[in-house]
């Protein structure tokens, strides 16, 4: 079921300048985007070339692994584009479109790395406005073995773009550096995406006087120096700073080396992956005990070690009920912080991470659904929608005292929240730093776009007569710098004021985000659908009203 993790699958499209020659390239790839959404962001690309010449327009798609990993994508490629071919040519009346569709739809549930990639490019080689030719030809790096198998989308089988297409990936490829870390493949902009949010804290000298490093959030270290390697997710230590850092604390506290006796490298990927497991676990309605817990967690480390990382095995030095008696008290500090109880303290950069990871939830759904489907399931469950009840809640809103209509407001936006799939309201009427929070919500969505809200999503509601003024504002963001996070919800009524919008915009600027709803927005919904497409839409206005903004450079 999870076989190949560690493959990376690309797409590229390239631009041609006739003039200069020059080739422009951008891409997707599957450590930023789930396989299931790879149609639909192919078709913004493709949307952006549009006016573009067809001849100086280049698509490829690249898998890069092993070579018995290449080879086992390769020939299911082969396989599906063989039956598609076969099947058009006994059968005139065949609807190959249809059927391809059909068959994209069924991989979800299938969850086949390779047979899912194979139906992407059969889709797009006949289901687009014209049927392509693949141009195959490939790549290996010596460096560490790493093979990159390349399918060219041809206009003709005599097409003789095959060199401009090579040039293409060879320019991706000295961009993002791509190369076996353990057994899964890394890019550039895979490690760079977990700077993303992140403040920097400082500069401090090299211990051996070899330049300087950033000092960023979370504890990650940037090395300045000119030869130094390129970032890897590396972390400050007590090598750096003469003092054990919580980097260095939480190696060993979570590190299965010391009661399992595995050696995991690169340790940076696993710590990655178990970030992204120990949040997984926060969020499922299970009430662990170590016996509970050492299942899954032992299911966990399996995956590891085939998938993922290459290992060495160690002898044991702590007793398993130890570790677990440590880990679980971790998970339980991160299941009260997500609750946003007011005492609970989880470093910043655990979240950042697993903002920066939300591909990897996927894998560890499909992983623990062997002991919990029936959590995993409902944690993503939707409530049903009825726009009588909703218009009901907006209507009952305007009536009662002052508390009441409160109570009242908090229930309509709850029940918008409770219709979006992938969020979960985690907690209401909460303390922060003696404020209080109406709502929280944590993500527990596949989807990339919801994930730009973030990990923990506060909700605050104001169903006043007047707008929300500057001073709401401001205590929204002094909360969201207190719990580290990006988003904040505010449902208010009668909208804000002008002064607030600038405070919001200034707020945007620094990283933090208030989408403001208004009961006028939410009279706009008809079908539950409506209520993930308004908060994308809000998300949508303020990011594009920051993103050209000159202040965002001083």
């Amino acid at each position: 079921m999870l076989e190949h993790t560690g493959v990376l699958f690309t797409y590229l499209i390239a631009f041609r300048d006739d003039e200069t020659d020059r080739i422009s390239v951008r891409g997707i790839n599957s450590l930023q985007c789930l396989l299931k959404d790879f149609p639909l962001r192919i078709a913004e690309l493709k949307e952006e070339a549009e006016g573009t010449n067809p001849e100086d327009i280049l698509e490829i798609y690249c898998i890069f692994g092993t070579n018995p990993q290449t080879k086992v994508f390769m020939d299911q490629i082969r396989k599906v584009q063989n039956l598609v071919y076969n099947s058009i040519l006994s059968d005139k009346d065949f609807d190959y479109q249809a059927f391809i569709l059909q068959k994209l739809a069924e991989q979800e549930k299938k969850k086949c790395f390779s047979e899912h990639v194979a139906w992407i490019i059969t889709y797009h080689t006949f289901g687009f406005e014209r049927l392509y030719a693949l141009q195959q030809f490939q790549f290996t790096k010596a460096d560490d073995m790493l093979e990159v198998c390349c399918l060219g989308l041809g206009l003709e089988y005599e097409d003789n773009r095959r060199l401009w297409m090579q040039n293409a990936v060879e320019i991706w490829m000295e961009r993002e550096d791509p190369r076996l870390y353990g057994r899964q493949v890394t890019i550039n902009s895979y490690w760079l995406s977990d700077l993303k949010g992140r403040r920097i804290i400082g500069v401090l000298p090299e211990n051996d006087g070899d330049g300087y490093f950033l000092l960023v959030e979370g504890g990650k270290k940037v090395r300045l120096a000119a030869c130094s390697t390129a970032y890897r997710n590396e972390q400050i230590g007590v090598r750096d700073i003469n003092i054990f850092s919580i980097n260095d604390i939480n190696i060993i506290v979570n590190n299965p080396i010391y009661s399992y006796g595995i050696y995991f490298q690169p340790y940076e990927i696993f710590e990655d992956w178990q970030n992204v497991f120990q949040y997984v676990i926060a969020v499922l309605d299970v009430e662990w005990i170590p016996e509970t817990f050492q299942k899954v967690y032992e299911l966990f480390l399996e995956f590891m070690k085939n998938q993922i990382c290459e290992y060495v095995e160690v002898p044991t030095i702590l007793e398993k009920e130890m570790f677990f008696e440590t880990f679980l008290k971790t998970i339980n500090e991160k299941r009260e912080y997500l609750c946003c109880r007011e005492e609970a303290i989880v470093s910043g950069g655990w979240f950042k991470t697993v903002e920066n990871r939300f591909v990897y939830l996927n894998n560890i759904y499909t992983l623990l659904e062997r002991y919990y489907s029936k959590e995993i399931c409902e944690m993503n469950r939707t409530k049903t929608f009825k726009l009588s009840d909703f218009r009901g809640l907006l209507d009952a809103s305007e009536t009662g005292t002052a508390y009441q209509k409160g109570l009242v407001w908090e229930e309509a936006a709850a029940y918008m929240l409770e219709r979006i799939e992938g969020l979960k309201i985690n907690g209401r009427r909460l303390r922060v730093d003696r404020q209080e929070i109406d709502l929280c919500c944590v993500n527990v969505s596949v989807k990339e776009e919801l994930w730009k809200l973030g990990a923990l999503i506060l909700v605050e509601c104001k169903n006043w007569s007047s707008k929300a003024d500057v001073s709401v504002i401001r205590s929204i963001g002094q909360i969201m710098y207190m719990k580290g996070t990006t988003v904040t919800l505010l449902f208010s009524k009668q909208g804000v004021t002008s002064e607030a919008k600038d405070e919001i915009l200034q707020l945007a600027l620094k990283g933090e985000y208030v989408l403001c709803i208004t009961k006028n927005d939410l009279l706009t919904v008809g079908e539950k659908e409506d209520f993930n497409k308004l908060l994308l839409r809000k998300w949508c206005e303020l990011e594009e009203k920051t993103a050209d903004d000159v202040r965002l450079l001083g």
